[in-house]
């Protein structure tokens, strides 16, 4: 289990050249990812995308890219260009009526009449740095998510253990209850008939009231819900590598179900300071899980 919370980053320098790399994740439903990378860099994009789509399943990604290349550029002069802007600038310099020479360094300073004859996308030394500060940056990064995970995962199974005792306080009230309501329903119901003194009334009502009674027997959400627990405890204990986010997101919207039924079914003075630890705990784990992958 990792979060889907987490930061990595990594600082290489070799070679006269110097890269920073950052990544943060944040929850997301699907793997977004955003990426800042210099425009001479454009084709290392690719790279990002297929190593951390080996890491990462989901979230937001925002990765930032910083180079700095100390070594002495490889340039060229581009001569024909060089001409064609001094040409038009002394044609302009003519409709003003401006005399002397254009500025050389103002000339120099045109797109394209130096040109960098440096093939990043196949510089060993760089396509070597790019790589290594990559993958540092996403261990640092999934160690930071697995470290978060740990902290989530103990909050969890708190959240399980206060549960599982409350669940088993309302078992306890099952039968009493039942008993209670079936009395109860009972003198009213023979206070009735003694009133309207209808023939075979009284048999009947009696089956009804058994049928009535026995529908606000809870022992199958109970069962229910401890089966969805053991499920839940279990699914955190997988291994590292498996996404089990949408799993445990599936099994709390079971488990909320259940206890709503239970909620309505068996609210009393006794139980419901239990459905309410129930309903809280799971309600909680809910969130957390949209966080985990």
């Amino acid at each position: 289990m990792k979060s889907m919370t987490g930061f990595g980053k990594s600082h290489k320098a070799q070679s006269n050249i110097e890269c920073d790399i950052e990544i943060k994740s944040v929850n997301g439903r699907y793997l977004d990812l955003k990426s800042y990378i210099p425009r001479e860099l454009s084709f290392f994009e690719h790279t990002l995308r297929k190593e951390l789509s080996k890491c990462v399943s989901r979230g937001t990604i925002e990765i930032r890219v910083n180079i700095s290349d100390l070594r002495e550029p490889k340039v060229r002069l581009n001569e024909s260009k060089l001409r064609k802007y001094h040409e038009i600038i002394l044609q302009a310099q003519k409709v003003l009526g401006i005399k002397g020479d254009p500025p050389l360094a103002f000339i120099l300073d045109e797109p394209g009449v130096i040109q960098s004859i440096n093939q990043l996308d196949e510089d060993p030394d760089m396509l070597s740095i790019l790589q290594e500060t990559l993958s540092e940056a996403l261990n640092n990064l999934l160690n930071s998510m697995y470290k978060e995970a740990e902290q989530t995962k103990v909050v969890l199974i708190d959240s399980m253990n206060q549960i599982l005792p409350a669940i088993k306080r309302i078992g306890t009230q099952i039968q009493p209850f039942k008993e209670e309501l079936f009395n109860n329903m009972l003198k009213r119901t023979h206070d009735i008939v003694s009133t309207y003194k209808l023939e075979n009334m009284e048999q009947r009502i009696v089956q009804e009231l058994a049928i009535y009674v026995d529908k606000y027997d809870i022992q199958e959400e109970i069962s229910r819900l401890e089966s969805h627990i053991k499920t839940f405890l279990d699914t955190l204990e997988k291994p590292q590598q498996e996404d089990i986010g949408k799993t445990l997101n599936f099994i709390t919207q079971e488990m909320q179900r259940e206890a709503n039924t239970l909620g309505s079914k068996f609210s009393n003075s006794k139980t419901f300071p239990d459905i309410l630890i129930i309903k809280e705990e799971i309600e909680k784990c809910r969130e957390i899980v949209q966080n985990v992958a």
